[in-house]
């Protein structure tokens, strides 16, 4: 018999995430690492604020980044998924 060859095709590229919710993980993203614990939600959504984005766009980006995996929570605390250190 002869050898058969198996080709595996690469998966399709992850989504992009939108341009408002990449903004929102580069502005985020100091204020999570800079805690051993992750960041709370009320806290993250505070800093966002004032960092001048608007509160639906913050709460949009914030649900789409948990959703799709670059963000995660534990015991009510944002991370940061190692991907996205």
């Amino acid at each position: 018999m002869g050898v058969s060859r198996v080709v595996m095709e690469n998966p399709p590229p992850s989504q992009s995430l939108p341009a408002y919710t990449e903004e929102v993980l580069e502005a985020l993203k100091p204020e999570i690492e800079s805690t051993a614990n992750g960041l709370p939600r009320d806290q993250a959504e505070t800093y966002l604020d004032s960092a001048g984005f608007e509160p639906a766009t913050v709460d949009t980006a914030l649900d789409h980044l948990l959703n799709n995996g670059y963000i995660y929570i534990v015991n009510d605390q944002i991370r940061l998924t190692e991907s996205n250190l």
